[in-house]
């Protein structure tokens, strides 16, 4: 799989090379030089992959004598692959190299090879991509009875089973799913292909099924392609390292970049084993680590190598920098939400950087207290992740109509657009349309057509009917005559659309015709043929974000953002909020992949930090409405306390409970470790629930407890001063929170007894005997 250096005439004097290559560590040079074998470069966070990739297709070119449109070059978002365009444009400028080069997602990928020779496979070239929401109405029409919101498990289902290269006859045992499932996806399968389209999992599924089915198209692409560079490969499922397998031909040189510490995208289907065995599936490989980061001090480090290192499925590496050593992250022990997010407030209003700062969460529910307190001290803030331009539905039902417009055998826009605004043309309408149709998949307006001519439509269902076919028609003329922009506008405007948004508009000032007066704008910028449509709609499908709309992440403010969408992102300072257990690692994280997988999201949350990183764990959070104590994240137990700066908490060495408003210093849930470590017989005990733990007596108080609180603490003083167990072992208890239990289990820890209780239900919670807030209920 080695390269042979041929010069070709596009050549250009070696100092130019010599030039980007002095611009590299040692590192990054080997990882470009290096083209004699299979290459895993493990690039770390903020390690200059980007530049490697980029730098390496120059050199491919220029050096090599590669010629740039045997070069594949793969991301995994538009956005990433227009910036390495940018980059390869400007490492050799004037040359239009970059537009030469098949610099794609995975995903444009697969749609490129599908419109070419999909119709090997029964495709139509002018096959339409389903999004989320257009896949569950296909599958909806599959099982009418059902509700969608019914249906939505199992399509995402399905999507899973096809990113890890399931199809609907294959072994689905895997996927934990029940009898009805595999009769599910076969149903939804057999309707996608007789409508002829493809939905976003497709393009990689049956990208492979063309490559299996077609070994002359195999042998072309082979031959097209020399050089296959991926990058992010932490982020790639199976199906995507199967196609990989594929696409890699005898004499094609393979090099994949990434980092399994950062492979955060496990609940998408990304499987971090691809890069974890990408040594052993191509032999002879060739591994290069890029360890040191241009991004953060080495304070931040510190934590983020520390924390990391717990992980055992990884490959070992270390960062490290050359920047200054920087201040200390922060820990700040909070009271609550509320004080969290007033805390961080102080800190924004009093240093005045919004711009370059982020807080980073683990739910999009975490923004609310933020999103609160910022608007009352005035911070100006934007929320990342919200709903997006083109996921708003009348932005949507204008992309219906296009999408229907090109492929006049689109059922679910159809259905969607047939009756909306309401044009007297119901379910018993729509079915009496479908009855005139041969069977699923034929051309809808002829369908449409003899439905109309037979009379069967009356009266309004009728005079709809003829107007939506009529529009269409004129629709079409104006596409064929170039004229996009107008075509466009006709149907928003004849359809309804633009009436009945303006409507809503008015009545609650929602925008909704100046969201779809942007979507024109959008359009106004592509060639207006069809096949500027044609663009237009596959690069929606594919990557909404790059279209029409400015990024939410480029406007003024403090960044409100989770932790999984911070990937590729950079700030100056970073609050991490939220940093309990079962908040942070989540409730569902029980197994050690489970565990490692959170570890990572923790890892790229702080290395998201240039300058300033602050840790939040709040003692107390509403969960449904009810406080609940919390667990501080077990990830902080990793940190050596000669890491951070500590606010709100005393160093020391007692395992469990509170005092003077703070956890007893670093360690100290002991028993915790042992929860996420196997015992001898091989088994794990299940974590504790959120919100077991109790304050002291003095915080108990403050916390709402009120008076009763108040007597526990002194009755069980006295139990205590006669050296009797406040609680023996089988006492039957009482708590307002959790209902009745029993004690389990009676132990010390330094001068204060521990219990742990069962209530119903199996719930287990631990107390410091004096602080609980328990009744003795008597014993049998």
């Amino acid at each position: 799989m080695g390269l042979i250096w041929k010069r070709f005439p596009w050549g250009v004097q070696m100092t130019e090379i010599e030039n980007l290559l002095g611009q590299l560590n040692d590192n990054q040079k080997e990882a470009v030089l290096e083209n004699s074998a299979p290459l895993l470069v493990l690039a770390g966070a903020g390690s200059g992959k980007t530049r490697v990739i980029t730098t390496k297709i120059a050199y491919c070119i220029e050096k090599l004598g590669i010629a740039p449109y045997k070069i594949l070059a793969v991301t995994f978002t538009n956005k990433a692959s227009k910036e390495m365009r940018e980059r390869v444009g400007s490492l050799l400028p004037g040359k239009g190299y970059e537009q030469e080069c098949n610099i794609r997602t995975f995903h444009a990928f697969g749609a490129w090879l599908l419109r070419r020779f999909g119709t090997e496979i029964g495709l139509d070239s002018n096959f339409t991509i389903y999004d989320d929401d257009d896949s569950l109405s296909l599958l909806a029409s599959c099982y009418p009875n059902h509700k969608k919101k019914e249906l939505q498990p199992v399509m995402k289902r399905i999507s899973f089973a096809k990113d890890r290269g399931l199809g609907c006859h294959d072994n689905l045992a895997s996927l934990k799913a029940d009898s009805t499932f595999p009769r599910m996806f076969e149903a939804y399968e057999n309707k996608l292909h007789k409508v002829g389209n493809v939905d976003f999992a497709d393009l990689i599924t049956r990208s492979i099924e063309l490559l299996d089915a077609r070994p002359e198209v195999l042998a072309w692409v082979h031959r097209r392609f020399q050089v296959i560079l991926v990058d992010e490969y932490q982020d790639s499922n199976i199906a995507q390292f199967e196609l990989l397998r594929r696409l890699v031909g005898p004499t094609c040189f393979v090099c994949v970049v990434g980092d399994d510490d950062q492979s955060i995208y496990r609940f998408r289907g990304a499987e971090v084993q691809n890069i974890l065995s990408f040594p052993e599936v191509y032999p002879g490989t060739k591994v290069v680590k890029l360890e040191q980061n241009y991004r953060s001090s080495q304070s931040i480090l510190a934590v983020a190598n520390t924390v990391i290192s717990h992980n055992k499925g990884r490959h070992q590496k270390k960062l490290w920098t050359a920047n200054p050593k920087g201040a200390k992250p922060n820990l700040l022990y909070v009271q609550d939400e509320t004080d969290e997010a007033q805390r961080v407030g102080n800190i924004l209003n009093r240093d005045k950087d919004f711009d370059s700062s982020a807080i980073l969460y683990r739910t999009n529910a975490q923004s609310v207290a933020f999103e609160t307190t910022f608007k009352r001290m005035h911070i100006p803030y934007k929320v990342v992740g919200a709903l997006q331009f083109y996921d708003r539905e009348e932005v949507k039902d204008v992309l219906a109509l296009l999408f229907l417009l090109m492929n006049n055998k689109d059922e679910v826009n159809f259905k969607r657009m047939i009756n909306k605004p309401a044009r007297g043309i119901g379910e018993g309408g729509i079915e009496k349309i479908f009855s005139y149709s041969g069977q699923v998949g034929d051309d809808l307006f002829i369908t449409l057509e003899k439905a109309i001519a037979s009379g069967i439509l009356a009266g309004k269902a009728q005079s709809g009917a003829r107007s939506f076919l009529s529009m269409f028609k004129e629709a079409n003329r104006l596409l064929d005559s170039e004229e996009l922009v107008a075509c466009v506008n006709f149907l928003i405007r004849e359809s309804g659309l633009l009436d009945y948004y303006r409507k809503i508009d008015s009545q609650n000032s929602t925008g909704k015709v100046d969201n779809l007066e942007a979507l024109v704008n959008a359009l106004a910028s592509y060639d207006s043929s069809r096949d500027g449509l044609a663009l237009f709609l596959e690069q929606l499908c594919l990557d909404p974000t790059t279209l029409g709309k400015e990024d939410p992440r480029d406007k003024p403010g403090v960044t409100l953002i989770t932790m999984h969408n911070t990937k590729g992102l950079e700030f100056d300072r970073v609050f991490i909020a939220g940093l309990e257990d079962e908040l942070f690692p989540g409730k569902a994280s029980e197994s050690d992949d489970d565990v490692e997988e959170e570890r990572r999201i923790f890892y790229v949350a702080v290395t998201r930090a240039r300058k300033d990183l602050y840790l939040l764990s709040a003692k107390a959070r509403r969960i449904w409405g009810k406080t609940s104590f919390q667990h501080p994240c077990r990830f902080l137990d990793e940190i050596g306390s000669e890491l951070v700066s500590v606010q709100g908490m005393k160093p020391g060495t007692l395992s469990n409970g509170w005092e003077n408003g703070g956890y007893q210093g670093f360690g100290m849930l002991d028993e915790r470790r042992a929860r996420s470590s196997s015992f001898g017989d091989g088994t794990k005990p299940r974590r504790e629930p959120m919100g077991t733990r109790i304050p002291s007596g003095n915080n108990l108080i403050h916390q709402g407890f009120g008076d009763k609180a108040k007597t526990f603490e002194m009755k069980k003083s006295h139990e205590e001063s006669n050296g009797e167990s406040l609680f023996p072992l089988g006492q039957k208890v009482f708590s307002d929170q959790y209902g009745e239990g029993e004690v389990i289990s009676v132990k010390k820890s330094g001068d204060r007894e521990v219990i742990d209780v069962r209530f119903a239900g199996g719930r287990k919670a631990t107390f410091i005997s004096k602080f609980a807030a328990l009744e003795k209920i008597g014993r049998d």
